[in-house]
């Protein structure tokens, strides 16, 4: 192996650990699961981590013994400013949502192979469901968003798409012909829909995002108890979010 193939690896291996400390529910991950989850002996896992460490990509509380992203990701989220902040583009459209529904409103983009949760605002119902934390990563697919997303992509880049998160699917007790099957039924329906994938009891009807270039870049989605989400109400919900959507997409345009 030459050393730039040595190097190159390296920086794959350590992108690949940032990746799943922030994609963990708990942003704190042991030594013991980052190996195991990266495929990594205890010792190279445990040496890239340190390194990050040091350099502050990572950070470990005094007193816990996982790993969190640490401050200069953030430093370094401030300079990467976006051609087109969709997330300032939502602002309005997405405080519309979450008043004339009631509900929580959820906005996540895409980014490569996964789904961050950017910004979420609450409505006045009086059960408010956090389905999502603000930098929430999931794999393309999972929740509302991700299958809203993924089920707006053309076949070819669906198909490559599931090939890539296929080993991470069994950390959401999904398999692939079930994933498939909730695309077809998303396209079918012209919105995406999960039912308690993201939190027991709780139902959340999302709709993609396409930039000025037509390319599903992100997506809405409102979340509520199960109760609270019957077929009558989702297509009134379904309404409210094809006008945020519309808005957004209207402003992402100017």
């Amino acid at each position: 192996m030459t050393n730039a193939t040595s190097t190159s690896q390296t920086v794959g291996r350590a992108i690949q650990l940032i990746r799943l400390v922030a994609s963990s529910k708990t942003h704190n991950l042991r030594l013991i699961d980052i190996a195991e989850m990266a495929s990594l002996d205890k010792s190279t896992a445990h040496r890239l981590l340190q390194r990050l460490v040091q350099e502050r990509m990572l950070a470990r509380d005094p007193g816990r013994r996982g790993y969190r992203l640490g401050p200069l990701l953030h430093e370094l989220g401030l300079g990467a400013l976006p051609e087109t902040n969709v997330e300032e583009a939502a602002e309005p459209a997405l405080r519309q949502l979450a008043r004339t529904t009631g509900d929580m409103a959820f906005l996540s983009g895409r980014s490569g192979l996964e789904i961050v949760c950017l910004k979420r605002v609450a409505g006045s119902f009086e059960i408010q469901t956090l389905a999502r934390n603000v930098g929430d990563r999931h794999p393309l697919g999972i929740g509302a968003a991700g299958l809203a997303i993924l089920a707006a992509m053309n076949h070819n880049d669906a198909e490559a798409a599931i090939a890539a998160i296929a080993p991470h699917l069994g950390r959401y007790s999904l398999a692939e012909d079930v994933l498939r099957e909730r695309i077809i039924q998303t396209r079918r329906r012209g919105y995406a829909l999960d039912e308690g994938s993201a939190a027991l009891d709780i139902v959340a009807l999302g709709r993609v995002i396409r930039n000025r270039g037509s390319v599903p870049c992100a997506a809405v989605f409102v979340a509520s108890i199960s109760s609270r989400m019957t077929p009558a109400r989702q297509r009134l919900i379904d309404k409210h979010v094809l006008e945020c959507v519309a808005a957004i997409e209207a402003a992402l345009a100017r």
